[in-house]
């Protein structure tokens, strides 16, 4: 069918933003421009004479468009952004919005700082060092500054504990007691100032700071101390003579490279921090459309969009045409500065080349890997006689106690891998006690039924864990909404004797199909289904631990219903709750101090143990 012309002809040559639909009014691709009308028949003429491929498949789909004029650029891609989370569209790339890396956190307006980790960057005068896209990397960094500086590493509860004597940080010279009063405030406050020169990237000034006070201590005959400072000098010029090479400056700067294959196309980003390369990420996107620069220009909005640290500078392997208005949200959002720079020549355009090898790397070993996976794929289409390759499963389990607090789970894999985006759990509505079968056609059917509603595309296999009679079950219920035929259908069993091999079964065959014990078909399936049900046992386990929780707390005084969903949203379960510091408690809205105290009276529990996952 088309996109009408006339259509076309009547966008104003203004900045905005397009929406290209295909036939069923689904969003294939949403794009900005400086000038509407210029691009959209930049993508009609491609369309009819494909000069860009990625251009011609993607208008082979289109049959409409909408569009939005803006009263600027910078409008333009605030808009984009906003419509790609709401609309979906096939064709964009889409960051999740959890893909926050770990940083760094040092808040100077603590009367006695410590480095703590964050996920959300914000403007609060702390100073921040990261992103971080592996923990080991974290904690080499993390490691690094309390091996060079003194710094504590307690919680502020456990400092407190220790205000009559210090902990074993201090004895091992890790730390200098400010807790017990062997360190004045002062004192501290030079330790701490030395680190924030440290995440700020001004470590040769350290160096000479270091020297000075090495030098003095050896010259008033204080051996002990001077050998100190030597042992931090020598491990922060190591440190320097490892990073030196990559980033010769002190700025921090995000280096960004990019390796496009058809529709693939592989992100690699480098953070330099304080003239230290301290980690790289990757990012992988499938079904893109639009010309590299659209697509370079809408991974930098969407990256730097969320709650993530921006840096003063950011190179790029080629030009954008939004480039100024994106430095100009960038700044806002920052509060100072962002330059964009695309380098031709010299240390920066070596930078650039080497975050695009990256990509290029990280590109070849994801193919490489998905090639085997595609083979094993085509395999596994062929055993269950599906007629096409299962590029997409899901696979659905049930998890109960006798028939109580029954749960499924819904879980995702994509050419072999677990996609998360697409996991699901269910509470089952319409079943009481414990009908395993029941459930499962419930389960199915909202699933089928969501895909009908939402658009939401069904998978091309379907894993049910159980045997015949769960196949069965499942096959009816896809019946019902006209499935049977669009969808493959497999359950897989465990074997009823000891190391008797998982029987796979199909629809319209009496006996499982039979494969050897090390065959990689059946580990895959295997590995499917073990997903499914580690997600549903986790789910109910949640769900127990809440209700275990509100029962532990409707007959403690001063904790009402609102007090109690509110411990239940932060803490979960009854174990998370007595771990937790009195500390801890009282920070949840509408606790206090005086409650949380009575609260862990009540409940038991290790008042100095905090809570699991909040300290490194």
């Amino acid at each position: 069918m088309g996109i009408d012309r006339e259509k076309a002809q009547a966008i104003p040559p203004s900045p905005g933003v397009y929406l290209l639909k295909d036939g069923k009014g689904k969003s294939l691709y949403v794009g900005k421009a400086k000038n509407l009308r210029s691009r959209v028949f930049s993508y009609l003429n491609d369309g009819e004479e494909p000069a860009r491929p990625h251009i011609a498949y993607l208008m082979a789909e289109a049959a409409d468009l909408d569009y939005f004029v803006t009263r600027s650029e910078r409008e333009a891609l605030m808009l984009e952004n906003s419509l790609i989370k709401q609309k979906k569209p096939k064709y964009n790339i889409r960051l999740r919005d959890d893909k926050n890396y770990l940083s760094l956190r040092l808040d100077p307006k603590e009367k006695f700082p410590r480095l703590t980790l964050t996920r959300r960057v914000l403007k609060d005068g702390a100073v921040y060092y990261g992103p971080f896209a592996s923990a080991d990397a974290l904690k080499k960094a993390k490691r690094l500054i309390h091996k060079v500086f003194p710094l504590r590493d307690c919680t502020d509860e456990k400092f407190r504990r220790h205000a009559a004597r210090p902990c074993l940080s201090y004895y091992m010279g890790q730390c200098i007691g400010p807790c017990a009063g062997k360190a004045s405030e002062e004192e501290y406050r030079e330790v701490v100032e030395r680190v924030r020169m440290f995440l700020k990237g001004e470590k040769g000034r350290i160096l000479e700071i270091l020297k000075e006070n090495m030098e003095k201590a050896a010259g008033e005959m204080r051996y002990e101390d001077a050998a100190h400072y030597r042992d931090q000098v020598k491990l922060l010029e190591k440190n320097l003579e490892a990073e030196m090479f990559i980033t010769p400056d002190t700025k921090d700067r995000d280096v960004v490279g990019y390796h496009r294959e058809g529709q693939h196309v592989e992100f690699a980003v480098l953070f330099s921090r304080g003239g230290t390369f301290i980690d790289r990420a990757e990012y992988s996107f499938r079904n893109t459309a639009g010309s590299d620069e659209e697509l370079l220009s809408e991974f930098l909005s969407q990256f730097y969009g969320g709650n993530r640290f921006i840096p003063g500078e950011i190179l790029i392997p080629a030009e954008v045409e939004d480039r100024e208005a994106l430095s100009e949200w960038l700044s806002e959002r920052r509060g100072r500065k962002v330059a964009i720079e695309t380098p031709e020549r010299g240390t920066k355009a070596r930078q650039v080349e080497l975050a695009g090898r990256n990509a290029l790397e990280s590109f070849q070993r994801k193919h490489a890997k998905e090639l085997g996976e595609l083979d094993l794929l085509e395999r596994l289409g062929t055993s269950l006689q599906l007629g096409k390759t299962p590029v997409s499963i899901e696979c659905f389990d049930i998890s109960n106690t006798q028939g109580d607090l029954a749960v499924a789970s819904l879980v995702r894999f994509e050419n072999g891998k677990p996609a998360k985006d697409g996991y699901r759990t269910y509470r089952i509505k319409t079943v009481e006690g414990p009908n395993d079968y029941a459930a499962m056609r419930e389960v199915l059917s909202r699933r089928l039924t969501r895909a009908e509603e939402t658009g939401w595309e069904p998978p091309d296999l379907i894993l049910i864990d159980g045997g015949k009679g769960q196949l069965n079950i499942a096959h009816q219920a896809m019946a019902d909404l006209g499935y049977e035929d669009a969808v493959g259908l497999a359950s897989i069993a465990k074997g009823r004797e000891e190391g008797e091999s998982d029987k796979i079964y199909i629809h319209g065959r009496k006996n499982p199909l039979v494969f050897s014990r090390n065959s990689p078909v059946l580990f895959l399936l295997m590995r499917v289904r073990d997903e499914a049900h580690r997600f549903a046992i986790t789910f109910h386990k949640k769900l127990r631990g809440k209700r275990a929780l509100k029962s532990e707390l409707d007959d403690i005084p001063g904790i009402g219903a609102k007090r109690k969903r509110e411990l239940i949203k932060r803490f979960g379960s009854v174990v998370r709750l007595r771990a937790a510091t009195v500390e801890e408690i009282a920070a949840v809205p509408g606790m206090s101090v005086r409650i949380a105290e009575g609260l862990k009276e009540r409940l038991g529990g290790t008042p100095e143990q905090g809570a699991a996952g909040e300290e490194v």
